[in-house]
């Protein structure tokens, strides 16, 4: 919008601005130096208000973008609210960031006005005082009337642009402060530089080891994970257990692929994650993550989500195994029935259903489960493990999660605590070590 912007032709005439006051120096030879003084103080008077102006502008953005959060935080957690009874609380933080927003934009407005009025005075002033300079120089008889009249037309065409440029300057201002935010989003780091060439796996069998993994999230103090070494074969079912915090849900993120390790290596059939290409990894991984997150669009959409090809049959395949089918098929529109965003419309098992059925659908060899029974109850907690566990032949499992009720599903558990492994053995084994207390640990 600034470089399209019509007023940007301002910039063309600044050149002029010196040729007319050249102009009435040839014309009424002392009386320039009134329009030259008024482009001067104008120029350093604009300067100096672009400093706050760019401050404020920086502010109101930044409240701008915290008003926007909160308008989409609390039309998602509506539901939470209301049951919370904190609509009071959530409409007065609503209307503290109304008021920060309108009262920084109102900064920015009497700045850009500042400037712009400066100007305008300037160029007022200036006028006044050629034709009060130009009336002695007439008496004097160094100027005569027409040169007098020319000057002060000359004059204002001179100083005419001034306030068009101070207030594209304030506009300048505005596009560089979002150029600056957009600039800063770029240069984040992505996943597949340009420059960078990937080792390509199209199939895993599934062994992943863990190597002296040490990893903190940004901005946190502590490590999430200290020193963390296991391995797993190709085939096994490992669950991970441990307290809230101790670092679970960080091993199935970097298995993913979503975060690297600050020091020491997770690799994925003898390949640091860090040379794999991050797509084959992902095809080769059914993850159902701890907030079971649907898209706007059909069940079928949904669970082809991620996959890369993707028919009728294979879809099928997934949602009669997933347990997706049974309550589809009683919907007039089957498969193209619509789901809302975050899964709106369909109960927290019907959500878990369809998770599950996207992570199966792409016949994965490795499937991932962060806490998959969180949200639903214990009857379609063993309805979900009783379809899950059929599925698991041939396949690696890593299984994070509180729940007890989840471990038949595995044949070894690795305890963390404090982002380090404290256990790792046999199911049995590790389970009578939790149960005679030498290892603690919540479950649920």
């Amino acid at each position: 919008e600034f470089l399209t912007s019509a007023t940007v032709t301002a910039f063309a005439d600044i050149p002029f601005i010196a040729l007319f006051i050249f102009v009435i120096w040839l014309i009424a030879g002392p009386v320039a130096m009134i329009p030259a003084v008024a482009v001067f103080i104008a120029l350093i008077g604009g300067l100096i208000l672009q400093v706050p102006l760019k401050t404020a502008i920086s502010k109101s953005q930044v409240e701008a973008a915290q008003k926007h959060g909160i308008l989409v935080e609390t039309i998602g957690g509506l539901e939470t609210i209301k049951s919370l009874n904190a609509q009071s609380r959530l409409q007065s933080k609503w209307e503290r960031f109304v008021a920060k927003t309108a009262a920084s934009g109102l900064r920015v407005r009497v700045l850009s006005l500042s400037i712009v009025t400066f100007t305008m005075f300037l160029t007022q002033l200036s006028t006044i005082g050629v034709i009060v300079y130009g009336a002695y120089l007439i008496q004097d008889g160094l100027l005569t009337t027409g040169g007098l009249i020319a000057a002060v037309i000359l004059n204002g065409r001179a100083l005419g642009p001034m306030g068009q440029v101070a207030n594209l300057l304030a506009r300048m201002n505005q596009s560089l402060t979002a150029l600056g935010a957009l600039n800063a989003i770029m240069a984040l780091p992505v996943e597949r530089p340009a420059g960078k060439r990937f080792l390509h796996r199209p199939t895993l069998q599934g062994a992943i080891n863990f190597r002296e993994v040490t990893f903190t999230y940004p901005e946190a103090e502590i490590a999430a994970l200290n020193k963390v070494s296991f391995s797993i074969n190709a085939g096994e079912r490992v669950a991970f257990l441990g307290r809230v915090g101790s670092g679970k849900s960080t091993v199935a993120k970097l298995i993913l692929g979503l975060f690297a390790p600050d020091e020491g290596a997770v690799l994925v059939d003898r390949t640091d994650l860090r040379q794999m290409d991050p797509i084959d990894l992902r095809r080769n991984i059914g993850a159902i993550l701890q907030d079971s997150f649907l898209f706007h669009g059909t069940v079928r959409d949904n669970i082809a989500l991620g996959a890369t090809i993707v028919d009728d049959e294979a879809i099928l395949q997934a949602a009669e195994t997933s347990g997706v089918h049974e309550f589809v098929r009683r919907h007039p529109r089957g498969y193209d029935l619509m789901v809302g965003e975050r899964g709106e419309g369909l109960s927290g098992g019907q959500r878990q259903a369809v998770a599950l059925a996207r992570a199966l659908v792409g016949q994965p060899p490795i499937l991932l489960l962060d806490e998959p029974t969180s949200g639903i109850d214990i009857g379609t907690e063993k309805t979900f493990i009783s379809r899950l566990a059929p599925t698991l032949k041939g396949r690696t499992l890593i299984l994070v999660t509180h729940r007890a009720s989840l471990l038949p599903l595995v044949e070894r558990i690795i305890v963390l605590d404090q982002g380090r492994v404290v256990a790792d053995g046999p199911r049995e084994k590790v389970l009578e070590a939790l149960n005679s207390g030498k290892i603690k640990v919540d479950q649920a």
